[in-house]
């Protein structure tokens, strides 16, 4: 039993002595600002600052330009991320829109010549169908003469 009490005592003694200095320590460095007014024990009037008081004012304001850069230059660089997405997607969106467009242009064209072939009519002397009688009736009428001729000649 004793050696319990020693060692519940000699625990207590050192969670005190651990807790007791940060505790005071702890409000030492709490920022702290007071006004001061003129009539009080000070070199000065105005508004006195210890020392981590001080210390945080003085990196807020070493630090205030950095972040306020850093946040903008996240913000510009989100929304010019944003607005290059966009113009990417609309140059995509043009360029198949322009291949749609030249593809549609080539069947019409196409679609314009084979029905033009069919559908326009061809002057009487320049259809194949003219020259073909023509030569067939020249050939009979040549055959005729020289029949007839041949037929003179013997005579």
């Amino acid at each position: 039993m004793k050696i319990k009490k020693f060692i519940s005592a000699v625990t207590l003694i050192a969670y005190s002595l651990c807790v007791v200095p940060t505790i005071a320590h702890a409000s030492d460095t709490d920022p702290k600002i007071t006004t001061l007014r003129k009539g009080q024990l000070a070199p000065y009037s105005g508004t006195l600052f210890n020392t981590p008081a001080a210390a945080q004012l003085q990196v807020d304001l070493k630090f205030t330009k950095a972040t306020c850069k850093i946040q903008t230059d996240r913000q510009i660089g989100l929304i010019k991320s944003e607005l290059q997405l966009d113009i990417d997607l609309l140059t995509a969106r043009l360029q198949s829109q322009e291949m749609l467009h030249t593809d549609i242009l080539l069947i019409k064209n196409d679609q314009i010549k084979f029905l033009e072939g069919y559908s326009l009519e061809r002057k009487w002397h320049e259809s194949n169908e003219f020259w073909l009688v023509s030569g067939l009736v020249a050939g009979i009428v040549v055959t005729a003469i020289a029949g007839w001729s041949l037929g003179q000649a013997s005579r």
